[in-house]
């Protein structure tokens, strides 16, 4: 690939972990990190950092607390002037609006968790959070490789959408606003695969024997005197009965992107089935259910653990499936939600059974013992 280009774009908000001067190329742009960019003042949670120290009695694990951070907007990177910046999108063609530059900055967004714009002097739309990765640390480090003739792939997966979306569900600290954009990104996503998979288990013939029954059910209605108005309502809602279920197809998705047990015991499809509960609730009512588990504090925790697997589920499909990345980070995202499945856990915290402060003090103690993080 010729790079013709006669001057830079600032890139804000992007994560790279660079530790030193340098530059990478990501599909067909080249992307350099000058010393004066190292860092970056970003959003944080409070977090625990896990490492050792010696003292009197010799050598010891350590657990330290780092305190939030709000974060600013800021230039992190610049990349190379390339003419595919300022050409049509190829995520989202039909629209005038976004470009090249936009494709660039949406995967950089749906891989570091966190709202990243191309361009000079650029503001941001969504608001300066914090983020969690979907890639490694050392993805950036060490020669990141995104095929950018996927780009198409991905449109007519529908993965365009669903990676605003998938953003708009980081970037928000509400969780009823992450399921609700998490739902609408894997929906999408779901709806485009099955179409396309072939495993509609309900077959034309199949359908055709639906359709005999529901012509001999319309028959028995109307010599049982039930009135015409009731049937003409009832009839069309039959041909939903030939279709797959939505938690079928869910199901299906997850075990095609390695989320979800080929052979489930029943806690796992329990776990499933509320997730759905809870999308249904927050499309249907706005609210979230908080009757799911057995008590409205073990609810909330798992809501608030399929906030984020909605986002888990839909970028490791796109990461991993799509754009074919292979990396630690994207596989360890992918296990988080089979384990989830499995066992009710989500990075090692026993969703129905700890509150986090329970899990974190679990956790700390756990690698001053053992200096590891294999709960």
């Amino acid at each position: 690939m010729n790079f013709e280009y006669t001057g830079f774009r600032e890139i804000f908000n992007f994560e790279h972990h660079l530790n030193s001067e340098g530059e990478f190329v990501i599909g067909p742009y080249r992307i350099t990190v000058s010393k004066e960019l190292i860092g970056g003042d970003f959003a944080r949670s409070s977090r625990l950092v896990f490492g050792g120290a010696f003292d009197s009695s010799g050598f010891r694990n350590t657990v330290t607390e780092e305190p939030s951070s709000f974060g600013t907007w800021n230039v992190t990177a610049a990349v190379a002037e390339h003419e595919g910046l300022d050409q049509a999108s190829v995520l989202l063609p039909g629209n005038p609006w976004v470009n090249g530059a936009y494709d660039l900055s949406v995967i950089l967004s749906l891989l570091t968790g966190r709202h990243v714009l191309v361009g000079n002097a650029a503001r941001p739309y969504m608001p300066v959070s914090a983020g969690q990765a979907v890639t490694s640390q050392n993805f950036f480090r060490t020669h990141p490789v995104i095929d950018w003739a996927l780009l198409p792939v991905l449109q007519e997966a529908g993965a365009g959408e669903a990676m605003e979306a998938v953003m708009l569900a980081m970037t928000n600290s509400n969780a009823g606003v992450k399921i609700a954009m998490g739902s609408a990104a894997l929906d999408g996503l779901n709806s485009h695969w099955y179409s396309a998979s072939g495993s509609n288990r309900y077959t034309k013939d199949v359908k055709t024997e639906v359709k005999v029954a529901a012509q001999a059910f319309k028959e028995y209605l109307e010599k049982a005197g039930v009135s015409q108005d009731l049937i003409d309502d009832i009839m069309p809602r039959l041909s939903n009965v030939a279709n797959e279920s939505a938690l079928a197809k869910l199901a299906a998705f997850l075990k095609a992107g390695g989320m979800y047990p080929e052979n489930p015991d029943e806690g796992a499809p329990k776990r499933l089935k509320w997730l759905n509960v809870l999308r249904n609730s927050v499309a249907h009512s706005g609210s979230i259910r908080l009757d799911i588990a057995e008590s409205p504090e073990a609810s909330f925790r798992v809501a608030g653990a399929v906030a984020l697997l909605l986002q888990d589920i839909c970028r490791v499909y796109i990461a991993k499936y799509l754009l074919k990345i292979e990396d630690q980070g994207v596989d360890k995202a992918q296990q988080a939600v089979m384990s989830f499945f499995l066992n009710g856990t989500y990075h090692g915290q026993d969703i129905l059974a700890e509150d986090y402060e329970t899990f974190r003090q679990r956790l700390i103690d756990h690698y001053e013992e053992f200096g590891n993080l294999d709960l």
